[in-house]
């Protein structure tokens, strides 16, 4: 008998330990139905770092399996975040410094140059390649940006080893070929090859202060690169296009979108929000990516509102807040409970019910605490209220999915689909006798969608932790029986009577 019960406990502890194991794993790809996606700045993968500067990322969901991919590139003041050819196509946002992003599209002989600040906004193609310059400043304000990349490629079952990364060096796609193709190729002699070959390839960001006198006469070597890969390098043409080049002075320049230029969509004392798409903005021509940003002043919210076409993919620039999701109903629930608890934590029986559309992963209302650098995803029909708490502001910016086909629909304010449905048919609908109420819900609600909300971020916070208490004590009862398991099963000793000893004790 004592050895058929070690090896039921062995077979236990194998399934648990398996089960807990791929925890992470089913989270986050179910992290676009389960009400809401919190990937903290912690848990973010590093993919490069180096004394100049680090780039790092995570990579979120949304309802429907689509993989976005976000990097955060974080560059010293003078420094260089060499070139790489784009395998995705890339929207970002500059949160802070100053800069010059260079890029040169598939196909085209000249490059184009950004003049970047905070606040920029800007999309380059999958195909192009870019590189990024710092600019030294007395403050030492580093350079810090947002970029997200979409394409068919970025996918894996595991985001901390993904399929494929969102772009190359250049200094790959050089040093890959063979010697002797990259003699023909460029027409240099062996020695130069080689020399390019055996130098050791630097990191992707490294210190850059180049004198501009210098740099204006010195030959750019990276042209004579971009040319040899897009098959273009005729000496000829060259030397015309560069003498036109000379002529015309600088080279192109393209201007961004600000996200602090011009006036905010809606604004008062408790804050500000501001939205731009590919249809607002030239700059996104050819996207399906648009950007948002919202700040909060102290004890204020963004009120309840859902994307019926957009997944919110939002990145917390400053300070911390609570966000409350709701998780849609099936239409196969009935009665008035829609297993939301207060807290948003919860939810029972009727909370079981709730499933995404074209999924199986559990759906549940959540009350989610964020802080700077956290990133929160959101599913498309799932309704969010956005809050900051009593002793400081909350800012986040966004990425917002097929953001050109969506337009957000707000339960509260005199813009609420709410005050479309009509107040006898919502009565019927919030399971009210007569419309008294439901018409008092809808005269009080204020003209915008920014307003004031004291303490309600305190107080779901501390409803959801008590909850999580509540719901955690089993958890914990499980964790001692594991433990007690592997006490067990690795002492050679133990019999069953001493293992039902230490498990009753």
């Amino acid at each position: 008998m004592a050895v058929a019960t070690a090896r039921w406990l062995i077979l236990f502890l194998a399934v648990s330990a398996k089960a807990w194991a791929s925890a992470d794993e089913e989270q986050w790809k179910a992290g676009g139905a389960v009400g809401g996606q919190v990937v903290q700045k912690e848990k973010r993968r590093v993919v490069a770092a180096s004394e100049a500067g680090t780039v790092t990322a995570a990579d979120v969901v949304d309802a429907a399996g689509t993989v976005y991919r976000l990097q955060f590139i974080t560059m010293d003041p003078g420094a260089l975040f060499l070139p790489v050819q784009l395998h995705a196509d890339m929207v970002f946002y500059v949160h802070s410094g100053r800069g010059n992003v260079t890029y040169i599209q598939e196909g085209a002989s000249e490059s184009s140059s950004l003049e970047v600040e905070r606040g920029d906004v800007y999309n380059l193609e999958q195909g192009s390649i870019l590189y990024i310059h710092s600019y030294p400043n007395a403050t030492r304000e580093r350079l810090r940006i947002y970029a997200i990349f979409s394409s068919n490629a970025i996918g894996s079952d595991d985001p901390s080893h993904p399929t494929s990364e969102a772009y190359t060096s250049v200094s790959n796609l050089v040093k890959g070929f063979d010697v002797q193709i990259l003699r023909l190729g460029f027409g240099v002699s062996p020695d130069v090859v080689e020399a390019i070959k055996s130098a050791k390839s630097p990191p992707s960001i490294i210190p850059y202060n180049p004198d501009q006198e210098k740099k204006e006469e010195q030959s750019s070597w990276t042209e004579d690169i971009f040319d040899a890969l897009w098959g273009i390098g005729d000496p000829v043409n060259k030397k015309k296009k560069k003498k036109e080049k000379k002529q015309k002075g600088k080279k192109e320049k393209s201007k961004t979108f600000n996200f602090y230029s011009g006036k905010p969509d809606v604004e008062n004392c408790f804050g500000w929000s501001k939205t731009m798409t590919n249809k607002d903005l030239q700059n996104l021509r050819g996207s399906d990516i648009g950007m948002f940003m919202v700040n909060l002043t102290t004890g204020s919210m963004m009120g309840p509102h859902w994307n019926p076409k957009a997944t919110e993919i939002a990145i917390v620039t400053h300070g911390s807040g609570v966000v409350q999701t709701v998780c849609p109903s099936s239409p196969s629930s009935t009665g008035g409970d829609s297993g939301h608890h207060e807290g948003g934590r919860g939810g029972e029986e009727g909370e079981r019910n709730h499933h995404e559309q074209g999924g199986g992963s559990e759906c549940k209302n959540s009350v989610l605490r964020v802080k700077e650098g956290d990133v929160l995803v959101v599913p498309r029909f799932h309704p969010m209220a956005q809050m900051s708490f009593n002793n400081g502001s909350f800012v986040f910016v966004g990425f917002s999915t097929h953001m050109g086909q969506n337009h957000p629909q707000f339960l509260a304010g005199k813009q609420s689909v709410l005050q479309v449905i009509g107040k006898e048919i919502l009565a019927l609908s919030l399971g009210q006798k007569n419309s008294t109420a439901v018409e008092k819900l809808l005269s009080a609600q204020t003209g915008s969608t920014i307003m004031a909300c004291i303490s309600c971020a305190e107080e779901l916070e501390r409803k959801a932790e008590q909850e999580e208490q509540e719901d955690g004590e089993p958890n914990r009862v499980v964790s001692v029986l594991v433990s007690c398991v592997r006490s067990f099963v690795w002492s050679r000793s133990a019999t069953v009577a001493g293992f039902v000893e230490e498990l009753l004790h």
